[in-house]
């Protein structure tokens, strides 16, 4: 697998938290459902927030979908995603608040703009919430992990192992019946089935989720810690 990282269950994404944010519903459980429950399922507090919901009747497939998965999740608003400074800091307030070690999102080559405006919002806030002039108690996130939801991530850096968990993300997703009715044919159940089962291939399990992880810079001015001791 040459420089692929692959996480089997044995190892955690998160020690403090982890934190999905996502563009509607639907998106956490199709990208990191099975990673999700896993991780709930250690005693891992993790969070859902998705910025939109449109229509509003969503609303109730998203807390059934986040519910059979176990995760607390919210969501903010009803309209368009609005790539604004006041989002970016309503974001990086969240992640201060919250604390999480992993935030997931999407993958900047998504061929969804909302998607794409998301992962720019939250590469922003990350950033901002480390400021040390904003916070009193700054918050560094350690990793951040995109997430692959129909476009595919070409060279993933991460696969979890979400074989015993993916029953779980297969029962939400049925959660989401107006999204599956679009294609009566099963295209949701069947795609996220197969991308699961790609991923358990190359990593030598049944299923698992893929990922790729961003380095995150830790040089500003404004963070408290920029260095490391040791490289192993």
């Amino acid at each position: 697998m040459g420089k692929l990282l692959t996480l089997i269950s044995t190892f955690y994404i998160m020690v403090n938290g982890l934190l999905a944010i996502v563009s509607h519903p639907d998106d956490e459980t199709f990208g990191c459902g099975g990673t999700l429950v896993k991780h709930v399922n250690m005693g891992v507090d993790t969070n859902v927030l998705c910025l939109t919901c449109d229509p509003p009747n969503r609303k109730t497939e998203f807390k059934a979908a986040t519910d059979t998965l176990g995760v607390n999740s919210e969501i903010w608003m009803n309209q368009d995603i609005d790539n604004g400074t006041d989002l970016i800091h309503k974001i990086a307030d969240h992640i201060d608040e919250l604390r999480p070690k992993t935030v997931i999102t999407h993958v900047p080559i998504d061929y969804h703009n909302e998607h794409k405006t998301c992962y720019n919002l939250v590469t922003e806030a990350i950033e901002w919430a480390a400021h040390t002039t904003i916070y009193d108690e700054a918050w560094q996130v350690e990793r951040l992990l995109s997430m692959e939801i129909n476009t595919l991530i070409p060279n993933p850096s991460v696969l979890v192992d979400i074989s015993d968990f993916y029953d779980v993300k297969n029962a939400a997703i049925n959660k989401y019946s107006s999204q599956l009715a679009k294609f009566p044919w099963g295209y949701y159940q069947s795609f996220n089935r197969k991308k699961a089962e790609l991923r358990g291939a190359q990593s030598n399990v049944k299923y698992a989720e893929a990922f790729l992880e961003e380095s995150l810079p830790r040089n500003g001015p404004f963070y408290g810690e920029k260095s490391t001791n040791l490289l192993v």
